[in-house]
């Protein structure tokens, strides 16, 4: 822990939410009162309560800077500096060197000020930075926290703000960890462990945030997939990033076996199958997971037919394929590449973001990027939209049962259509929006969530962010601005998750 300059002053808090509240207030941290000695107060609006008691509860560290006027609050390396001359609050890290980054700096909405012998700071900006979750209970007069210390699951991430080091933090802030200073990449968990690969010279590493890291390859390799106990990577030959020889690596044992002869490029590795070409062919092979067995994907047309594994499209048991060179008929055959049948007699592009189920949507590109369905058997294939052709191109978002979501790919406008044709409205304006439990949620300048139509729409998030992941009941978002890792709850309850600028970043449940 860095310890700043010895506390000179008294602090309070003020929280950030208007309360009319009258008589005693009470805080509770994670369902127990918090006893202070001073009572928390109400002063136009705005609830005051002492913010050591508090900064104590969340573990931190609190010093005062009485020559800068600063108030400093350090916690696993991560700290907070509120500057009561410019009414600003910044945060950041200390580094692997030990030297201070600093994330972000920003303009306070309600500014730290000095009142008689006393300094007054914003508890909600603080709090959700040291990833405490606050909210006012109006009906029984009482400021709410929670610490979110019993959250369970690791973060592991690379950091941008320590030359993209490999750290891990649980998913409640806490016990932010250096786990390797390697610059990493295609960070991927499996078994409890984060696999990842070294950009420096492509060497194959594990780790986790008990064991820290085990090296287990040291050769530049490409990472395929890692699961079951296996990991399963091509031997890299110079002819291209993901050229070379396919192995697969029993973790448990170090027993390392060669999977084919020749050398491969571009596997990708799907349920029990690897697909990859052969170099100089245009071909595309899938190898049973043990080598024991190989098989050839091949529409029958070997004229305008180029096959790679990226092109293609892996739909539950089956593999869509758009026979054609940018796009073609519709084809589907089983994961080994037997049974390839027509779907479709007309132009197809496939949408990927969508349900593996019966049915397929796609878009028909020869007029104005119209929307179909049809299901997986071939049957019943039928227009779902017709788009206007001065749009050029539509964006598929995401799909609930059957309803499909659509965009304008220009104005960000987003639409929802029944599968049948039925019901086609729009919803409202968005970057990327996903659909989770029955709800709703939508990126634009901010985090929402509400109905599936676009009513009653509730902010989570007031800042624009770089994309979303819903993993439980909980939004995992990295600021736009910052880069920082934070989450929301439902409830619109915020609460960084760590205080770097976040690179890649994948999370476990151990």
């Amino acid at each position: 822990m860095k310890k700043l300059l010895m506390l000179f002053a008294a602090f309070f808090i003020v929280l950030g939410v208007s309360a009319a509240a009258d008589g005693e207030i009470e805080i509770t941290i994670d369902d127990e009162p918090l006893y202070t000695e001073t009572a928390p107060v109400n002063i136009d609006g705005r609830v005051l309560v002492p913010m050591r008691a508090v900064f104590e509860a969340l573990d931190a560290d609190v010093t005062w800077d009485g020559e800068a006027q600063t108030v400093w609050a350090s916690r696993e390396d991560e700290f907070i500096a509120i500057d009561l001359a410019k009414g600003t609050m910044g945060a950041g890290v200390f580094n692997s060197d030990g030297k201070p980054y600093w994330v972000s700096d920003e303009k306070l909405d309600v500014p730290a000020r000095l009142i008689g012998d006393y300094t007054y700071i914003p508890v909600r900006a603080v709090s959700e930075t040291l990833s405490a979750c606050v909210n006012w209970d109006g009906e029984h007069n009482r400021v709410v926290i929670d610490s979110r210390r019993d959250v369970q699951g690791t973060v592991y991430y690379a950091s941008d703000s320590d030359f993209q080091y490999l750290y891990c933090v649980g998913k409640n802030g806490r016990g932010r960890r250096l786990l390797s200073k390697r610059q990493v990449e295609a960070l991927e968990i499996s078994d409890g462990y984060v696999y990842y690969i070294d950009k420096k010279n492509q060497y194959l590493y594990r780790a986790n945030s008990l064991s820290g890291e085990e090296l287990l390859v040291d050769r530049s390799v490409y990472k395929v997939k890692a699961e079951d106990g296996y990991v399963y990577y091509v031997e890299l030959d110079g002819g291209g990033t993901k050229s070379g020889i396919l192995y697969r690596l029993n973790v448990s044992t170090g027993e390392k076996q060669q999977l084919v002869d020749t050398h491969i490029k571009y596997a990708e590795k799907y349920k029990d199958y690897i697909y990859f070409n052969i170099d100089g062919r245009n071909v595309m092979y899938a190898l049973y997971e043990d080598g024991s067995a190989m098989y050839t994907v091949d529409t029958g047309d070997s004229v305008y037919s180029k096959l790679y594994p990226f092109n293609c499209i892996f739909y539950g048991d089956y593999i869509l394929i758009e026979d054609g060179v940018w796009f073609g008929n519709l084809m589907r055959c089983d994961l080994n590449g037997g049974n390839m049948i027509p779907l479709t007699r007309l132009n197809a592009l496939v949408e990927k973001n969508q349900q593996h189920n019966d049915k397929i949507i796609y878009k028909q590109p020869d007029h104005g990027q119209d929307i179909y369905c049809i299901n997986i058997d071939g049957s019943d294939n039928h227009l779902v939209h017709q788009s206007d052709p001065t749009w050029l191109d539509i964006t598929l978002l995401a799909q609930w049962d059957d309803m499909v979501y659509y965009k304008h790919p220009m104005r960000n406008e987003v639409y929802r259509v029944n599968l049948d044709g039925s019901n086609d409205i729009y919803v409202g304006y968005a970057d990327s929006i996903q659909v989770h439990n029955g709800k709703l949620f939508l990126a634009f300048n901010g985090l929402y969530m509400g109905d599936l139509d676009g009513s009653n729409m509730q902010k989570l998030y007031g800042y624009k962010l770089r994309g979303f992941a819903i993993i439980d009941n909980l939004v995992y978002f990295k600021d736009d601005k910052t880069t920082r890792l934070a989450m929301s709850d439902f409830y619109g309850r915020n609460g960084v998750v760590t205080c770097d600028a976040c690179g890649e970043w994948v999370q476990s449940e151990f």
